[in-house]
Order: C-alpha cells, then sequence, then structure tokens
C-alpha cells in the first residue's frame, strides 16, 4: 500500500528519473552558465546593428510541471524589421557523440499573453560544419514536450562529434514576430 501510493506520487509529480537512457544538455536548474555539460550558452542576431531584431535570454524560475527547485530558460526575440530577420540561441555541446541516441528532447511554451511563435528551426551543427535542420509546428501557452527522432535527417551521418545545438527564429516562418517562449530540460534519448 505505501509502495503504491509512492509511486502515484511521483508518476503525478512526473519527476524524470536520472537514467542510462537520456543525458540531459541543459536544464537550467543552476539559472546560470554552463550547461549540463559544463559548456557555454547564449543569443545570437541575424544583424546585430539592426535595432529592428534581437534575441535576449534570461533564467527565471521554473514553472515547469515538475515541482522541483531550478530554473527555466526564457527567450524573448524579436524578428519584426523591415530587413531580412533571424535570431535565436545557441547551446555549445563540446565533441557530442550522440550516436547512443535516438531523440533530442525539450521543454518549450509560450508566454501565457499568448504573444509567441508556434514555430521555429532547430539545428544540429558537427564540428566540421555539417548541419541537420528541423521544423518544430505547434508551441502552446502550456508545458509541451518536443522529442525530434533527429537521426532521420540525412544530412548527418555521423553523430558522434556534435558541436552545437541552435533554436532558430526568422521572419518567414515566425507566426507571430515578437514575443517569448521558456525553454527547459533538453536532453538526448535513446
Amino acid at each position: 500500500m505505501i509502495m503504491a501510493a509512492f509511486n502515484l506520487l511521483t508518476i503525478s509529480l512526473n519527476v524524470p528519473a536520472e537514467s542510462s537512457d537520456r543525458l540531459v544538455i541543459a536544464d537550467f536548474n543552476s539559472g546560470a552558465k554552463p550547461n549540463n555539460l559544463g559548456k557555454e550558452w547564449g543569443v545570437w542576431n541575424f544583424n546585430p546593428a539592426d535595432s529592428q531584431q534581437r534575441a535576449r535570454e534570461t533564467a527565471e524560475p521554473d514553472d515547469y510541471k515538475n515541482p522541483r527547485d531550478g530554473y527555466c530558460l526564457r527567450i524573448d526575440y524579436d524578428v519584426q524589421s523591415s530587413k531580412p530577420a533571424f535570431n535565436g540561441i545557441w547551446i555549445k555541446l563540446g565533441e557530442f557523440d550522440a550516436n547512443p541516441y535516438e531523440w533530442l528532447s525539450f521543454w518549450i511554451r509560450g508566454d501565457s499573453n499568448g504573444k509567441f511563435t508556434r514555430r521555429f528551426k532547430v539545428e544540429l551543427k558537427t564540428d566540421t560544419g555539417k548541419r541537420a535542420v528541423y521544423l518544430v509546428g505547434y508551441v502552446d501557452k502550456h508545458w509541451t514536450e518536443v522529442r525530434i527522432p533527429f537521426k532521420k535527417n540525412g544530412s548527418i551521418t555521423d553523430w558522434s562529434r556534435l558541436s552545437e545545438l541552435v533554436i532558430v527564429f526568422d521572419d518567414v516562418l515566425a507566426t507571430y514576430k515578437e514575443g517569448v517562449l521558456y525553454l527547459d530540460q533538453i536532453e538526448f534519448q535513446k
């Protein structure tokens, strides 16, 4: 009876168990850099001289559905410009060997005011400059897990030396050109 109540509590809280089936890249729980691999992250802008486009990141207290102490990453983006505009966030991976894994997973939600894009791109890059691009086509104002079967993209054949994960907001894809997204618990899963 006690064990059943404990299992029910664990499931209802949805606290992820540490497992050899997954590797957390960034959970942002410390509220500061580096990521869980000891690598940096930050924002980038296609044209930093264009004041009409920008990206900014800040760690915020985590309101993620898991009741744990920690932070998530808030990304403020703006691609509403008279010039071509795109920006986003980069997360360094070092020379990460993704061969044992099948899925790239992360949790995301838009701002509660509804002002955020529902579409953006995710890129995985190798240390040789190759990249695989994925379209995320649905974001909601509630936390949603995105799972990408990253090896199905044929652009990269050697997954043993991933150097960077990049999230891209652009003026063509964005359904809302200025907004706020929250990102948490980026991991590779088997």
